[in-house]
């Protein structure tokens, strides 16, 4: 474990100067504020359009870490030769692995925690209840970026970062959409659709699952049950991304 959680904070450390982190942070303190904003041309829905634009924040900065930091984490590693002076010490390739994917995803929870004290003083403002809904959204939230983290550190195996990306994002909108794609699957009559939904529903994730906005914005009543169970979704397939990524660079020629 040493090993492992010493990377972490390396890679920790590594990203936190990445000047991206910094323009993510202030489009999300612009969007937070610009939530105020546009929550006063609405009194009567004031406060849910301001929750709206700060959850959303969030969610957009937490999804665009795990995506465009972590299409980065282990090619730059390769490119620079950096890699080979951490593989020569006494750690496996799967303890890289594990390593890099802890430390992103400690960046990416402080991160949300930051930004989720901001909006908290935004809530405060304009006097609205904050429970443990909040809490509970903002685990779905994470909980999604450790999905997408997995998917693109398994896409970084075999190609580079901007085609990466552009995968990961794919996953990131069929997730979103397969309740639409099952609900015109079943509308539509034979045909191909029913079957690539079958395909999409049984092995891509379904993001929705951990969509919790919804419990903020209409104060809807908590399934707790139900959400350790999408939370527990959403950890395996993070530790199936991670093992199908370790196994994959296993194979890897990095010299």
């Amino acid at each position: 474990m040493r090993p492992i959680w010493i990377l972490a904070k390396n890679t920790f450390k590594e990203v936190i100067r990445d000047r991206i982190l910094y323009a993510l942070l202030l489009f999300a303190v612009m969007l937070i504020g610009l939530s105020l904003a546009l929550g006063q041309l609405s009194f009567a829905e004031q406060e849910r359009i301001s929750a709206n634009f700060g959850l959303s924040a969030i969610h957009l900065v937490a999804i665009a870490l795990a995506i465009f930091i972590g299409s980065n984490l282990v090619y730059k590693e390769i490119e620079k030769k950096t890699i080979l002076t951490i593989l020569v010490r006494p750690i496996s390739r799967l303890q890289f692995i594990l390593g890099k994917a802890l430390g992103l995803s400690m960046l990416i929870a402080a991160m949300t925690a930051a930004l989720a004290a901001i909006l908290m003083l935004v809530f405060y403002g304009l006097n609205m209840k904050i429970d443990e809904r909040f809490a509970i959204v903002l685990a779905g939230l994470f909980a999604e970026a450790l999905i997408l983290l997995g998917f693109t550190l398994v896409f970084s195996m075999f190609t580079k970062p901007l085609l990466v990306v552009c995968f990961s994002v794919g996953i990131f909108l069929i997730g979103h959409w397969q309740g639409s794609l099952q609900f015109f699957a079943k509308k539509a009559e034979g045909g191909v659709l029913p079957a690539v939904a079958w395909v999409v529903n049984h092995a891509l994730p379904d993001l929705d699952r951990v969509n919790w906005k919804d419990l903020v914005l209409y104060n809807q009543p908590i399934d707790m049950p139900g959400k350790l169970m999408a939370l527990g979704y959403a950890l395996a397939w993070f530790v199936f991304c991670v093992c199908i990524s370790a196994m994959l660079f296993k194979r890897k020629d990095v010299g």
